[in-house]
């Protein structure tokens, strides 16, 4: 009984410490806004949007597929998922400067924030295997180091008033984020009895054959979420990109807390979370924009410096998402867990599409159509997911008749 209150304890604590060490993470983005000019961070803004494809193509929906397995508490392919993943991931890093031939400033940073990316996300892949099979200790202590770490480094660049270029901290990150993976890898896999190996060949395609609907919902999520940067910056410019990214940065910090949230109580919430819960949800998020918009907008200048004020309005525009991010993220782990992932693929396969025309045909006009198109388009998401599964619902009901 003790063993179990611990846990309970433990779930709850969770969410908490995932929105603290995003807290923290913000805390050095604001820092990094405060060191670098604002061209500077539209311009990281945009080398991040970058990585996040690579970092796709290093997982290749391997993250989800093991996820999913923990909460089943299957552990017969943990191992061969393991080693892909790291295999992806060295593979994808040998990749990336083939993509950058010729522009060595842009490949520098781009290279770094990818090198970062990919050790975080290993180190975010272990993290998850730990959250599915209910070991939320080890959890506690992945998602808080890395940011902790960078932290001290903002600190004492911002308090000694350290004169160094984007390209000295995205060396800074990098090293950062190599020397903890390195840690993390040594000491918690051994907790998984895990053993390192090659992939085999005959055993790794049948991996990706189950992987592929996980890879391909990525693919479009992650393009679905990131376009708004390429479309900013192919007709605007790297401020336009950094007023954007830093009210993303608001809006990523309490999508990261529901996603804590909704992942270490996966299985009550797929049975007890009912239309009605929604609805409060919905309505105390539109409470919250309005008491910001007519109190609080100012605070947004008081965090981040004066010169990123437009941004103030677009996190008001884009947190009317919140609500119906967190439904259809529920949803699509309940359909991974039913093994229904081709729903997902096929909802946010017609929204990239719909959203990446809708941008050509229209452009990027300004920094509030960006924000409308975001928060707009992840509401069309929610619909789109629940609509295929009320009609495949109905279309099964009518077949048994």
């Amino acid at each position: 009984m003790l063993r179990a209150l611990k846990l309970n304890i433990s779930k709850f604590l969770v969410p908490f410490f995932e929105m603290g060490a995003k807290a923290i993470s913000f805390i050095v983005i604001v820092l990094l806004t405060r060191i670098i000019s604002v061209e500077d961070y539209g311009i990281y803004s945009f080398s991040i949007a970058i990585a996040s494809w690579f970092t796709i193509f290093a997982d290749l929906g391997v993250s989800w597929f093991t996820f999913n397995n923990a909460i089943k508490k299957d552990s017969s392919l943990l191992d061969l998922s393991i080693n892909s993943r790291l295999f992806q991931s060295l593979v994808v890093l040998f990749i990336v400067p083939l993509f950058f031939v010729g522009t060595s400033n842009s490949f520098w940073i781009t290279f770094l924030v990818t090198f970062f990316f990919l050790n975080t996300g290993f180190v975010k892949f272990i993290q998850i295997i730990f959250r599915g099979l209910e070991q939320s200790k080890n959890d506690i202590i992945l998602a808080s180091s890395e940011p902790i770490a960078r932290l001290i480094l903002m600190l004492v660049l911002y308090i000694f008033d350290i004169e160094i270029s984007l390209l000295g901290i995205c060396i800074g990150f990098s090293l950062i984020g190599l020397v903890l993976t390195i840690i993390f890898f040594v000491i918690n896999l051994r907790k998984l009895n895990f053993k390192l190996f090659i992939p085999p060949f005959n055993d790794y395609v049948p991996l990706l054959g189950k992987t592929k609907y996980y890879f391909l919902y990525q693919v479009f999520q992650v393009g679905i979420g990131r376009m708004d940067i390429f479309f900013l910056e192919k007709y605007l410019d790297f401020k336009q990109v950094a007023y954007f990214s830093s009210a993303y940065n608001f809006y990523s910090a309490a999508t990261l807390f529901l996603m804590a949230f909704i992942t270490v109580n996966l299985k009550p919430l797929f049975y007890r979370v009912k239309l009605k819960h929604f609805l409060i949800f919905l309505a105390l998020n539109l409470i919250m924009i309005a008491i910001y918009v007519m109190y609080l907008k100012d605070l947004y200048t008081v965090i981040y410096p004066i010169d990123y004020k437009p941004g103030a309005m677009i996190l008001a525009i884009l947190c009317l998402a919140l609500p119906f991010y967190a439904a259809y993220q529920l949803k699509l782990l309940h359909n991974n867990y039913n093994n229904k992932t081709l729903q997902t693929v096929v909802a946010f396969g017609a929204v990239f599409c719909l959203k990446a025309l809708t941008y050509f045909v229209l452009t990027a006009k300004s920094l509030y159509f960006a924000a409308v198109i975001f928060s707009t388009f992840e509401i069309i998401t929610f619909l789109l997911i629940f609509g295929i599964h009320k009609l495949r619902t109905h279309n099964e009901g009518t077949a048994d008749k």
